[in-house]
Parts: C-alpha cells; sequence; structure tokens
C-alpha cells in the first residue's frame, strides 16, 4: 500500500468517524425532541414550573436537520471516496 492509498484510507477513516458521531448525536436530539414534543402534547409543559419551549424545540430542530446534513455529506462523500479506491485497485 503506497503513501496516496494510506492517506485516502485514513481520509475514508475520519470521515467515517465524523458522520457517526453526527448520527449519534442526531438520534440523541431526536429523543428529547420526541419527550419535550410528547410532553407539551400531553399538556404537562401547561403548568407554571414548564414554560413553553417553542425556541428551544426550534434550535433542537434546527441543530437535528444540520446533524443529519453532516452525516449525509460525509456519506456522499465517502462513498466517492470508496469508489476511487476501487476504481484504482482493480481498473488500472
Amino acid at each position: 500500500m503506497n503513501d496516496n492509498d494510506q492517506t485516502l484510507v485514513q481520509r475514508i477513516t475520519a470521515l467515517e468517524g465524523a458522520a457517526r458521531k453526527a448520527r449519534l448525536e442526531a438520534i440523541q436530539i431526536a429523543a428529547t425532541l420526541l419527550t419535550k414534543e410528547t410532553a407539551l402534547l400531553a399538556g404537562t409543559r401547561a403548568s407554571p414550573n414548564h414554560p413553553d419551549h417553542t425556541a428551544d424545540l426550534a434550535a433542537l430542530r434546527a441543530r437535528y436537520e444540520g446533524l443529519v446534513r453532516v452525516a449525509d455529506d460525509a456519506q456522499a462523500l465517502i462513498d466517492t471516496l470508496q469508489a476511487d479506491e476501487h476504481d484504482r485497485k482493480y481498473h488500472r
């Protein structure tokens, strides 16, 4: 394996780690969103101790959408790099 192949493998590995981290955080945010929205719909946030968290929910949704986009973009780049690696190995 030459230096170029090692660099490509390292880039793929780094991107896979970043995508995995973004997906995990997105899953955690999705769980938080579901919990908060369920509580809001159930009316438990109607009491004075639980004010309306519309801005909080909007921020969580925006963060979730951003993380999903990051994970999708990273996966697309991973797929491209893996295809390039395959082409180099088998279609010289």
